[in-house]
């Protein structure tokens, strides 16, 4: 039966996919009441493991296979400072600020970003904005989280599964048991996908070592000898600066990560405001421990294809296995990567989903239809949107990391709204009209910023991330229009801040 090797590698990314699609649409992720949300989010929610290892395995996306192995064969040890600061950051964004998502989700039954901050800045077109906005920030990421994984499955094949049937069967998997279970169907596959990933990730590390006879201080030796660049600041094409190094991973990666529509959508489905702290307290250590791998990976493959560059240091990785690792052991692999690239598809799918059905379809469309009708609607919008993430990753976009760098420039501005929302302060600060003027000017600095941080065109001095550029902008902007233009209804702000006072007063 497998008289091929490649064989042995199907074979296993079969089995792989029969599970995921057992745990997805299995009796205990399926929607018991028909209500959106309950299709949505989950009520009374998920304890501190389940949670954990989603918000984990969430996280990493094909950044994890084959994005941060890619981004260390073209930029060296530089990028190893995102080991520690994916540590510290979750304490701010998940212990402070995603607490407060939990308590408020909670207690007034939000489903959706938007809920929360119209609530606070009030109804109207902002909802429409809010939606269309964040599913166009994360089209990108979507577009990432499939690109990644589907080369691996083509080139761990030998190419028997061509990319663009790679691709149709990413994107199957996530239609069939996301429109099954929604949330609990996303939730418990990122669960068995966040564990997968992790043992393959560390499996091939050892792979790895083995490869250059188990010896970690040969391999730098090795990388040093082909290019010292590669082991210092700012590394081989000069992009990691120490302005980069410190802020790319904290506007960058960390921040986007909190307020992305998928984070709410757990934030919201926590137990409780305590499983959200334990969770921020502790899952960045989760992330140190797939980054320490990946450089190990990422390093070896640079040693044996150091001419690949630019697009193709996503490949080098996938190529390393389907030239060298045992056809058995390259399934395993791709497996993990298919875990890393779906693990944050479908949560990315069913927010995105849930956004365009509540906020757009639900508040401007059809407004009093049964909650039967509007998950219906989701499932659609479900197909949709995997439809259109599977045509945009036929197109060559670039480095996945890149990829995922214009989602961070985009979402991260963003933030203003959510801290406003989430933080009580004595004064109101920002008003709808002044968050949107600054979302726009900040969303305008940090595109048009990126293009020149990556071609080289900033002073070293100010090679800051794009996304800390826009909110350099952002900030300024919608505090000057807040001033000008109407305060949120007062009795919304005291009902949200009454809340928050009330859960945290002890903090006080």
């Amino acid at each position: 039966m497998f008289s091929e090797s490649w064989h042995y590698t199907i074979a296993i990314v079969i089995a792989y996919s029969m599970l995921i699609l057992w745990v997805g649409t299995g009796r205990w992720t399926r929607v018991g009441k028909v209500r959106m949300d309950d299709y949505f989010k989950v009520g009374p929610g998920f304890g501190f493991l389940v949670l954990y290892l989603g918000i984990a395995g969430g996280f990493h996306t094909a950044f994890a296979i084959p994005g941060s192995m890619g981004f260390y064969h073209s930029h060296g040890v530089a990028f190893a400072a995102n080991i520690l600061w994916t540590v510290f950051t979750p304490l701010g964004m998940i212990y402070f600020i995603g607490s407060r998502i939990t308590c408020l989700g909670r207690k007034f039954n939000y489903i959706t970003p938007a809920d929360m901050l119209v609530d606070y800045f009030g109804e109207g077109k902002f909802r429409a904005f809010i939606a269309i906005y964040t599913l166009s920030c994360c089209i990108p990421l979507m577009t990432a989280n499939i690109v990644g994984p589907a080369t691996l499955l083509s080139a761990g094949t030998e190419n028997h599964i061509p990319y663009w049937a790679a691709l149709a069967i990413m994107g199957t998997m996530v239609v069939i048991y996301v429109t099954s279970s929604g949330i609990r169907g996303v939730t418990w596959t990122t669960v068995a996908q966040a564990v997968w990933m992790f043992i393959a990730v560390w499996a091939a590390a050892f792979w790895c070592l083995n490869l250059i006879d188990g010896d970690l201080m040969a391999l730098f030796t090795r990388v040093r000898d082909m290019d010292p660049a590669m082991l210092t600041l700012p590394g081989p094409q000069g992009l990691a600066t120490p302005q980069w190094w410190a802020t790319w991973p904290v506007f960058g990666i960390a921040l986007y990560w909190a307020i992305l529509p998928r984070g709410f959508m757990f934030f919201y489905s926590a137990k409780d405001v305590q499983t959200t702290r334990r969770i921020g307290l502790t899952v960045g250590f989760y992330l140190m421990a797939l980054y320490i791998p990946a450089m190990v990976i990422g390093f070896t493959a640079y040693t044996y294809f150091p001419e690949l560059s630019g697009t193709g240091a996503d490949s080098s990785f996938p190529r390393l296995l389907a030239e060298y690792a045992p056809a058995w052991f390259a399934g395993i692999i791709v497996a993990g990567g298919l875990a890393a690239g779906m693990s944050s598809l479908d949560a990315d799918t069913n927010a995105n989903s849930a956004m365009l059905t509540k906020d757009v379809y639900a508040s401007f469309i059809k407004k009093d239809a049964t909650d039967r009708h509007y998950i219906t609607v989701g499932r659609v919008f479900v197909i949709f949107l995997v439809a259109i993430t599977v045509l945009a990753a036929t197109r060559n976009w670039g480095l996945v990391v890149l990829m995922i760098g214009v989602t961070a420039s985009m979402i991260t501005q963003l933030l203003p709204a959510v801290i406003a929302v989430t933080v009580p302060m004595k004064r109101v600060w920002f008003t709808k009209a002044g968050i949107t003027s600054g979302i726009l000017a900040g969303l305008t600095v940090a595109l048009a910023t990126r293009p020149a941080l990556l071609g080289g065109m900033l002073p070293a001095g100010i090679r800051f991330d794009p996304s800390f550029w826009g909110l350099v902008v952002n900030v300024p902007v919608a505090l000057i229009v807040s001033r000008m233009t109407t305060q949120p209804d007062p009795v919304a702000v005291a009902r949200i801040r009454g809340a928050l006072n009330e859960e945290f007063r002890r903090e006080a």
